[in-house]
């Protein structure tokens, strides 16, 4: 198997607010990436296997929130990876006291099919 004929692809997230996102991959990967967020498009979710840097795979997960959903993406935790304290207290989020009790965990994503 060469570079070429796996799909590598690394996505890394915001350390912190105003931070860049990257995604960076082979073109073989980038095409998956590609068809995955059109199949979300249509479809409101979808899910690619890819491979990192270090051969182990790990799964892509792409969702659509509706036009109407925003209160639903505003309760999501925040993305960044970089932690305001020693545990995970959510410190950092700017949509709080919202109905539904935000910060929610991405999980809830999967319980909206």
């Amino acid at each position: 198997m060469t570079f070429k004929d796996e799909k590598y692809l690394h996505i890394y997230a915001q350390h912190f607010p105003h931070d860049g996102a990257v995604i960076v991959g082979n073109k073989l990967a980038l095409l998956e990436l590609r068809r995955a967020i059109d199949e979300a498009l249509k479809k409101r979710e979808s899910e690619r296997y890819l491979t990192a840097s270090d051969g182990e795979g790990y799964e892509a997960y792409i969702f659509r929130i509706e036009d109407d959903e925003r209160e639903l993406f505003e309760s999501l935790e925040m993305p960044y990876i970089t932690q305001y304290c020693d545990v995970n207290s959510h410190i950092y989020f700017v949509n709080g006291g919202k109905e539904n009790k935000p910060p929610n965990p991405i999980g809830i994503l999967w319980e909206k099919e």
